[in-house]
């Protein structure tokens, strides 16, 4: 029989506030859990541990592959008085008079053997195990990788699906850009993703890769960036190991660019420097990322007055569209990290001559 995985595909911020909306109404027993789907590697569990984050509420990961079908339920405790044996709660569940607010993630639910999901389907309806109960602040997100995806996954029984709400977690390439210049990834790789979307995320459950590129393997890319400088060669291989061989090669080529780069510092202290060409897009993408990062690091009006400059010198060119993205990628940066630094920006003249001509970009 077929098995209908006809889900909605959603990008981060959307299932973010989709999440946002509904954990307050799936906090009371027999209410439903919410479980992300999504392919490996595409941030699953770091979008709960944002959420958790934004919202000011503790975090319990647990992963039941890790799991004996005991674990859940702890080990029995022998009350000597009663004449009977209780069972001690693992530490790994919230202790039940947690004042605090929380989501406690079943991270690869899919994952673990059948036992393993059999002793979690009272937890996650009834919000109880045994005697133990769950505090009525909390809410159950379950995590796990498609069956489609040839990972380690058992199919989910009926029984089970049914307690929860289904989304997939698809990767989108702005939303992982935003995130990536606010955790400061490398300003290549930003670059790269810029360029070339599609490089995001690429897996083939068919070949079943070793590496391969995904938000998750090029943010370990770039804990490599500083063996680029040092050891171009033992980088690539290293970049091969993280990313796949295919996607080595591509961005390789993209690397020779990044000596042609204007010096950041220069374009935003105000000194003199080569502008690139409008059809030297590979370069222009490799400015985009570094002047933006280095901007947010230090934004002073003067440094924002010298930003403007730079972009409305391709505004009457082939590369005009090139000029809007700029400006309008730092004012989404802004507003993604920090909002109220907002006033620096609207405070300089380049900003207020851009927004009349972007009025219906920025509302």
């Amino acid at each position: 029989m077929a098995i209908d995985t006809q889900l909605p595909i959603l990008g981060i911020e959307q299932t973010k506030k989709i999440l946002s909306q509904i954990m307050g109404k799936i906090n009371k027993e027999g209410s439903q859990g919410i479980f992300l789907w999504g392919p490996p590697g595409i941030g699953k569990s770091a979008l709960i541990k944002q959420l958790a984050e934004e919202h000011n509420m503790k975090l319990s990961d647990v992963r039941l592959p890790l799991l004996d079908p005991v674990d859940l339920r702890g080990l029995p405790m022998i009350d000597k008085e009663a004449g009977v044996a209780k069972w001690l709660p693992p530490d790994f569940l919230p202790k039940q008079n947690s004042k605090k607010a929380g989501i406690l993630l079943l991270d690869e639910i899919n994952a673990a053997p059948p036992s393993i999901q059999a002793s979690a389907y009272q937890l996650i309806l009834d919000r109880r195990i045994g005697s133990y109960k769950l505090p009525k602040n909390w809410v159950v997100i379950a995590a796990g990788n498609r069956v489609s995806d040839r990972a380690v996954a058992f199919k989910l029984p009926s029984a089970l699906a049914n307690r929860f709400t289904h989304l997939e977690l698809s990767p989108d390439a702005d939303e992982w850009i935003r995130w990536a210049i606010a955790n400061e990834i490398d300003p290549l790789i930003i670059a790269f993703i810029k360029s070339q979307p599609s490089m995001l995320f690429q897996f083939d459950p068919q070949r079943l890769p070793i590496a391969f590129p995904s938000p998750r393997s090029w943010a370990f890319a770039s804990n490599l960036s500083e063996l680029r400088k040092t050891n171009l060669l033992l980088y690539l291989s290293a970049l091969q190991g993280t990313v796949g061989n295919a996607t080595e090669e591509i961005f390789r080529s993209f690397i020779e660019y990044e000596n042609d780069v204007p010096n950041i510092e220069d374009i935003l202290s105000g000194k003199p420097y080569e502008l690139p060409q409008p059809n030297q897009l590979d370069i222009l993408y490799i400015v985009f990322a570094n002047i933006i990062t280095s901007l947010l690091k230090k934004l002073t009006e003067e440094r924002v007055s010298n930003f403007f400059n730079y972009a409305m010198q391709y505004d009457n060119t082939s590369a005009a569209d090139y000029s809007t993205m700029l400006l309008f990628e730092l004012i989404k940066q802004i507003k993604y990290q920090n909002q109220s630094n907002l006033y620096v920006v609207m405070n300089v003249k380049g900003y207020s001559d851009w927004l009349s001509k972007n009025m219906e970009i920025t509302s």
